[in-house]
């Protein structure tokens, strides 16, 4: 019997993950019902179809606010995270183009935000034993001038740190990517880690009370307001 022909590994490549895009949206003051229709309907069908899109998922921000009023949320309430499979980031230019077109021509949204990152460590712990999950973001930077520790313990010991709290499940870090086209929103974090959770948001608010405080540190991240924020998204379901 004749084997069937392993794929080429060089082709196997345009079928993997090079980097995420992350599309923040909102709708037009009063056109709510109509961006919803739009958004999980017809324009989630047009994003699968961009050339280098590999997975397209939408998501709300959840009204829990982990972090008890200590960080403000992001000003957009919804979020797609986009898998590309692109050779560079310039290479994701089109995509965002045509992203940024499609919000154009639906008079209920609003311009969009686009910020393009990388994966820039190994996704930790397990998968959630629903998907797609509620998801909790963490948008981070270095302390200035500490760039490098930063980086280093955030990607290698941070993101399983975080995996003490029960509700999370997995974890793993994206790196801003140098180029950028942001539309309405500047991507000021270079980092993001994204917890895949089973959990509420309520209890992971009950776990940061409930843990040692010795559990976590912060070397080399800057945790102001301006330079550090956390939330809870829920995921959308198609129309």
């Amino acid at each position: 019997m004749t084997r069937p022909m392993a794929p080429s590994p060089l082709d196997m490549t345009w079928r993997q993950r090079s980097h995420l895009l992350f599309v923040w949206s909102d709708a037009q003051e009063g056109e709510h019902h109509a961006f919803a229709d739009w958004y999980q309907g017809v324009y989630r069908q047009e994003i699968r179809t961009i050339a280098g899109v590999l997975t397209v998922r939408h998501y709300e921000r959840h009204e829990v606010d982990i972090t008890r009023g200590e960080y403000a949320p992001p000003p957009f309430p919804y979020l797609g995270i986009l898998e590309l499979s692109v050779d560079g980031a310039e290479a994701a230019r089109d995509a965002i183009a045509r992203i940024a077109a499609l919000h154009r021509e639906q008079s209920a949204a609003k311009r969009p935000a686009t910020w393009l990152y990388h994966p820039a460590g190994e996704k930790v712990g397990r998968s959630p034993a629903v998907t797609p999950s509620l998801l909790t973001l963490a948008f981070a930077n270095a302390v200035p001038g500490r760039e490098l520790e930063f980086r280093e313990w955030y990607i290698t010991r941070h993101i399983r740190h975080a995996l003490n709290i029960p509700a999370l499940v997995s974890g793993q870090c994206f790196e801003r990517a140098l180029f950028q086209q942001p539309g309405a929103w500047d991507a000021a974090y270079s980092m993001i880690a994204v917890y895949e959770q089973e959990g509420t948001p309520e209890s992971i608010i009950d776990s940061f009370s409930a843990l040692p405080a010795s559990t976590f540190d912060f070397p080399a991240m800057d945790i102001s307001p301006e330079r550090f924020a956390e939330w809870v998204y829920r995921p959308l379901a198609d129309r």
